[in-house]
This record gives C-alpha cells, sequence and structure tokens, in this order.
C-alpha cells in the first residue's frame, strides 16, 4: 500500500493578508525607529541640562556618566530598526514584490553546497552533520529554530512564560507607581487578554501550526510593542506641553506644583532607565519584539494556485515530494509517549496562563475596588494591599474646618497605606501638632506646610533616618514657629541624611541651633528666606551648602568664610542689609558661578570678586537694585565716567577689582559679568505657590 502527499498541507495567507501584515510591519519599524532614535538623541543631550539637575536631585534614573552608554544602546535598537525599514521597503521596489525580511531576498550560495555532502539516499541539497545544523538553524524555515521547525513551540512557550513573568512585574510597577488609571488598565486588559490568547489558540488551532503560531506571535508582539515602546510614549507625549526646548528643561515652578511632581516622580521611574536591570529587561523586550516579527515574517507565505497532481521533486526545487512505504509495524511507541508528553505539557501550561490571566485580574479589580478618601489627591492602586493608598496626601484645615492638633491629623493620615505616601502637604492650619504618625511614611519623600503655625512638633514626630530614608525635600512657607525657633522634630541627632533641599520661606525664624551642622547634611540646598535672621549662624556656615538663599533676611554682614567654601556654587543674599562684600576673603571658591546682591546698599566690589568672570559662562553677578547698578547704566549710556564709590585698597585688596574699571575697553566684561536686570526676591517661587495654595473658595 503506497500513501502520498498531495500538495502541501501548510496555511498560506491571501495577498489582501499578505499585504496588510507586510504595512504592519514597516509602521512598526518606523515605531521603534522614532521611538528609540528619540530616545537616544534625548539621552545622548541630557547631561548638564536644567533636566538633568532635577533629576539628579530627585535621585530619578541612572547616574549622569551613563546616559551616553543608555543613548548608545537605544540607538543600536533605532540602527536595527531602521535597517529592517530600509531592507524591506527598497528591496520591494527592487524585486517588485513585497520582501519581508532578508531570506526572503537571500539563500546560501550554490557554490557553497556543491562543497558539503549531501545525505547518503537523499535528492536533498542539505548539507549533513555539524554543517547540516547550522544550515537548519539559520538559513531554513524548518530549521531547529525555525517558525516550522519541530522545537518552535517549545521555544515560543518558553518565551511566553519568560516575558508574562516580566510583563506582570511591568504591571505590578505600574499599579505601585502610576496614577493614570486608564493606562493602568489597558495594559492590564492587554496582559490578561494575552494569557488568555496563549490558551484560546492553542485550543482553536491546534490541529493547524502555521495559525496557532501566527496568532501567538501576534498577541505577544502587541503587547511586547505596548510594554517596550507604548507606555513610554504615551507618557512622554503628555509632557510635551510643559518642556521648555529652550532652557532644555520644565518651568522651574512645576517641580513646587504637588500635583504635577508626585506624577512626574512616579511617571519618571517607567519612562527613564532606573538601573542596569532595568536595561537589561528593555532589552529583552526589544529582541522579543525582532524575534517576534522575524518569525511571523517567516510565517507569511502568500496563497499558490491549488495542486492536485502528486508533485515531483524536480518541479518544487530541492523541496522534493515524499513517497512513504507502507509499515506493518505501526507507530513508533517511544515516538507515541513522547507525543503524548508534550501534549499534556502543552495542556497544563494552556490552563495555567488562563488561571494566571483571571488570578491578574482578579488583582487588578479588587485594588480599584477599595475605597478612597478626599484628602488624597494623587490615588494609586498597588496589587497586594487591603487599605486606600495615597502618594499625595494633603491636609487643609480651612477646608476640613480643623485646627491641626493630634488627634485631627491622626485621624486624617491613619486611614491609608503609610508606605505608600511620597508626598505630605499641610495647609492652612492654626495650630498644627505634628502626630507620631508621621514617622509611619517610610517612603515619604516629601514635606510642605504652607500658611500655618507649628505649636507642637516634637522629638515623638521628628524626622528620622531610622524613618525617612527616602525624604529629599522639606518646604516650610509662610510658617510660625513656637518662639521662632526650629522644633525639636527638625533637630534630630539621626537627622535624614538624604534630605538635600529645605527651603523656609517667609517665616518668624530669628534663631538657628549651634550644633545644627552636627545633624543636618552638608553641601545641600538650604534657603531661609524673608525670615528674621539678623546675622548668619555659624553652623550655618559650617553646612557648606551647595546652594544658599538668605535673601530678605535682616542681615548687615556676610562672614568671609562663606565665599571660600570649595562646595559652593550658587549663593544669594539679596534684600538684606549688607552695604558691602566682606574684604579679607583668601580666596574665592572655584565652583562659585552665581551670587545675587540685588536690591541691597552695594556700590562698589572687592578685587577677590574678580575670578568669578572665568567660573561661569553666562552672567555670574545680579546687583539689580543697587547703587553699582545705577551708576553701571549712568556710565554705559554717557552720563558719567566713573563709578561714585570706589574701593579702597588695602593689604588683601592691593589692586583695584576689574568691576571698578569703568573705561570703555572694559565695557565688555562688565556687560558679560554683571546683570541689573530685574529679580525675583526670593528663589523660592513664592508668587506661584500663593497663588496654587491658597485658600480656595468653594461657591454654595
Amino acid at each position: 500500500m503506497v500513501q502520498a502527499r498531495v500538495g502541501f498541507q501548510e496555511e498560506r495567507f491571501s495577498p489582501v493578508v499578505i499585504r496588510f501584515c507586510w504595512a504592519c510591519f514597516v509602521l512598526l519599524h518606523v515605531a521603534g525607529l522614532v521611538y528609540y532614535g528619540f530616545t537616544a538623541w534625548c539621552y545622548w543631550n541630557l547631561p548638564d541640562t536644567h533636566l538633568d539637575a532635577w533629576l539628579t536631585l530627585y535621585y530619578l534614573g541612572m547616574e549622569t556618566q551613563y546616559d551616553r552608554t543608555i543613548a548608545m544602546f537605544m540607538g543600536t535598537v533605532a540602527i536595527i530598526h531602521g535597517l529592517y525599514l530600509v531592507w524591506m521597503i527598497s528591496w520591494s521596489f527592487k524585486k517588485r514584490q513585497l520582501v519581508f525580511a532578508i531570506y526572503n531576498v537571500f539563500r546560501l550560495p550554490s557554490f557553497l553546497l556543491r562543497f558539503l555532502p549531501a545525505r547518503k539516499g537523499s535528492r536533498s541539497v542539505h548539507p549533513k552533520g555539524i554543517s547540516n545544523d547550522v544550515y537548519r538553524a539559520f538559513f531554513t524555515r524548518d530549521g531547529l529554530l525555525g517558525v516550522d521547525g519541530p522545537y518552535f513551540d517549545m521555544i515560543l512557550f518558553i518565551r511566553e512564560v519568560v516575558e508574562t513573568a516580566l510583563q506582570t512585574h511591568q504591571a505590578y510597577r505600574m499599579s505601585l507607581l502610576l496614577p493614570r488609571i486608564a493606562i493602568n488598565r489597558c495594559y492590564v486588559a492587554l496582559l490578561v487578554i494575552n494569557c488568555w490568547a496563549i490558551a484560546l489558540v492553542h485550543n482553536m488551532f491546534h490541529e493547524n501550526s502555521t495559525k496557532r503560531r501566527v496568532w501567538s506571535l501576534i498577541s505577544d508582539c502587541v503587547l511586547d510593542t505596548v510594554t517596550s515602546i507604548g507606555i513610554s510614549t504615551v507618557l512622554l507625549i503628555s509632557y510635551i506641553n510643559d518642556f521648555n526646548f529652550e532652557r532644555n528643561g520644565f518651568p522651574v515652578q512645576k517641580w513646587y506644583e504637588d500635583e504635577w511632581v508626585v506624577q512626574a516622580l512616579s511617571e519618571f521611574q517607567m519612562i527613564l532607565v532606573t538601573s542596569w536591570r532595568d536595561l537589561f529587561t528593555r532589552l529583552i523586550f526589544a529582541v522579543s519584539l525582532f524575534g517576534d516579527m522575524d518569525n511571523m515574517k517567516m510565517a507569511m507565505r502568500a496563497k499558490r494556485a491549488k495542486r492536485t497532481s502528486i508533485t515531483t521533486g524536480k518541479s518544487r526545487g530541492n523541496r522534493a515530494t515524499m513517497i512513504a512505504p507502507y509499515s506493518g509495524n505501526g507507530p513508533n511507541a517511544n515516538l507515541v509517549q513522547k507525543n503524548r508528553a508534550k501534549h499534556l505539557l502543552f495542556k497544563v501550561s494552556q490552563f495555567v496562563f488562563f488561571v494566571w490571566g483571571i488570578t491578574i485580574l482578579t488583582l487588578h479589580l479588587y485594588a480599584e475596588s477599595i475605597q478612597q478618601y478626599p484628602q488624597c489627591w494623587m490615588k494609586v492602586r498597588p496589587w497586594f494591599t487591603g487599605q486606600p493608598s495615597c502618594s499625595l496626601l494633603v491636609l487643609d484645615c480651612h477646608e476640613k474646618h480643623l485646627r491641626g492638633t493630634k488627634r485631627e491629623v491622626t485621624e486624617q493620615w491613619i486611614g491609608f497605606d503609610p508606605e505608600s505616601v511620597t508626598r505630605t502637604v499641610v495647609r492652612h492650619c492654626p495650630a498644627l501638632e505634628l502626630p507620631e504618625v508621621l514617622t509611619a511614611f517610610s517612603r515619604l519623600n516629601a514635606i510642605k506646610m504652607y500658611n500655618t503655625t507649628i505649636a507642637s512638633w516634637d522629638s515623638n514626630a521628628a524626622l528620622t533616618q531610622t524613618n525617612q530614608t527616602s525624604l529629599m525635600t522639606l518646604f516650610l512657607i509662610r510658617v510660625n514657629f513656637s518662639l521662632g525657633e526650629l522644633p525639636a522634630g527638625l533637630q534630630s541627632p539621626d537627622f535624614p541624611q538624604s534630605l538635600g533641599d529645605i527651603e523656609i520661606c517667609i517665616t518668624n525664624l530669628r534663631s538657628f541651633p549651634d550644633d545644627i551642622d552636627m545633624k543636618w547634611p552638608r553641601f545641600g540646598s538650604i534657603y531661609i528666606e524673608a525670615s528674621q535672621l539678623h546675622e548668619v549662624p555659624a553652623s550655618l556656615v559650617r553646612l557648606a551648602p551647595f546652594d544658599l538663599s538668605l535673601s530678605m533676611n535682616p542681615i548687615s554682614v556676610l562672614p568671609p568664610q562663606l565665599f571660600e567654601e570649595e562646595s559652593v556654587a550658587y549663593l544669594s543674599f539679596g534684600g538684606t542689609l549688607i552695604t558691602q562684600l566682606p574684604e579679607n576673603v583668601t580666596k574665592l571658591s572655584s565652583s562659585l558661578g552665581d551670587l545675587n546682591l540685588s536690591y541691597n546698599n552695594l556700590s562698589f566690589l572687592w578685587s577677590w570678586i574678580d575670578p568669578i568672570i572665568d567660573h561661569e559662562p553666562n552672567t555670574p553677578l545680579s546687583l539689580a537694585g543697587t547703587p553699582y547698578c545705577r551708576d553701571l547704566e549712568r556710565i554705559f549710556t554717557g552720563e558719567q565716567t566713573n563709578f561714585l564709590s570706589i574701593p579702597p585698597l588695602s593689604q588683601n585688596n592691593a589692586e583695584m577689582s576689574i568691576f571698578a574699571d569703568a573705561s570703555v575697553g572694559n565695557w565688555a566684561t562688565l556687560k558679560k559679568s554683571v546683570s541689573c536686570a530685574e529679580q525675583d526676591r526670593t528663589w523660592y517661587p513664592i508668587d506661584f505657590e500663593d497663588q496654587y495654595s491658597s485658600i480656595r473658595i468653594v461657591d454654595g
């Protein structure tokens, strides 16, 4: 008895489907080229920008020194997408038919095949031995790793397991970080559909391997595209309108807008590469997307005219028709057993994927069902918690008709998962008493108090490194302190060393602890503006802040050490009572690049300030509203030829300062180094804060 194979039992696709798939592949490569190319460009140009400074302050992304490395990785992926795109389009035009990939154009050269020994008794030109394995693995559809190969289902299964695990972790991270519920819902829906599609496709097309594999690959490709490109693209687009491309950063006010900054700090962790592990995960998704598309391209075969006659090996070229002799021995027992085990494995895997999808959906729906409260202004919905989760917790005593007692504040804060709170804002409290529950907010990164009187902030509720390891910023705006002193809660010996940005503006603070330099972190940013300091505290000088503002304090004398610390880069003493800078500065700090002395009674500068000209390419000195600037403007207009006040020569200042030279030849230096333009009175954006945090009157 003889059985003949009539034609080929392989699934082929109509020309319409082929054209549609080709167009989809082109669009995917265009999307990959644009996204990865744009990301590479951004990372390459990120160092030393305004955005980079803010990202560094909030520890977002990897360190600046790795930006170019990330850019090269992103650029490499973009180049690969570009090469695929050029290849498909150019060869399609050249051959006048749709070309999907390299194997549609080139095959193993025939002159190489002639030198490879063929298998004995076979009409196939495939080489034998190691050469055969290499050839089948890399040059044929039915090779060891090919889409029609014997191990493709197993390879696809392993890929699906790995990718589903990584995508589940991605969905969990999104539930922790992203407050945008629509994005979370869409991604969870795609992940659940993908899990169910794996089971559904295997059941529907268990006898049609081509359709089964193609639909599985399509499902994987869609989710890989959303994971690697889609989410970041949607998030990036939402920030485009806020970005200032001239300054290469967001407006400063945005970083003080509570809702915006909390959302940005969370979502930037999804947009930016945060670690080497994160970069490796992105590499897996990028490579997986290439693999999905390559395998689908291999599976794309156009329908041919039906054949009813037995095809010969000659008409098929190298794919000869096989005539199978009758065998009375029946199927091989080992093969049958192997197929049964394989079938059982895939049945179990389908069930596991289906249950996994149900589990993810259940976790997501349960997280969304948890009750939320109005004092939470930025909600997140992590999977594994039974309490409401809140990134931004706002206590508005005026709105709630509260005074701010410990009991009242505790009632407002106690109902939330403490580990979910990242920013706490307190407004309009006439007698605030900070409760001990504050110490439970272990992931807190910012505290803001506005228009509030702090009646009590004792050591039980103190900020400590033990409890607040992630705390980075503290804003005390329009705040009254008891006795005009820092409360005990800000003087813990275990003060958070991550708290590098302390900004105090418009307060009654009039003294500073002598030992604060033993508690607060050094080299940070400290603003104490529009307060009641009559002198610069020695402990504050010893903290050696990176940038320091004491603007609008009744200070008349500045210690020379402030200008000598090599850690200092920005200083502001605008609106104080100083009439001159200290005379005896030994050596100006080489890192000082911005000195604001506006709205003082300064009429001259000592020669020790001259090196600042070489520190900063932009204007390093701001002297708006000073007698010096009035003289300078009259000199430039020709109304006078010299400065009215000339610094006296002394042992420490034996030479005349460049800033005292009114000659025409020195005008270019003066114009480059001195700004007389109007300045903000404080570095803290108080006008914006007053508008943003003011008492809101609700009609009705």
